[in-house]
């Protein structure tokens, strides 16, 4: 299971924050869903809504319990 839509755009903002802190959006996004007990798992199948038809959204692939 992925990150609920609430967490999602808790780690956007952690994104933001941590560019003004000196560091890249990836850097607050990935450690803020790491911190909430998410993994990016890259042998996952894409857990996009859409199926990566349009592609991958940020939160793709970020799950707590691999294999799910």
């Amino acid at each position: 299971m992925g990150p609920t839509l609430s967490e999602v755009l808790e780690a956007e903002e952690a994104g933001f924050l941590s560019i003004d802190e000196g560091h890249d959006f990836w850097y607050g996004f990935e450690n803020r869903l790491e911190s909430l007990g998410y993994k990016r798992v890259v042998e996952a199948p894409c857990s996009c809504s859409d199926g990566g038809l349009h592609g991958h959204m940020a939160e793709c692939r970020w799950l707590r319990y691999w294999p799910a």
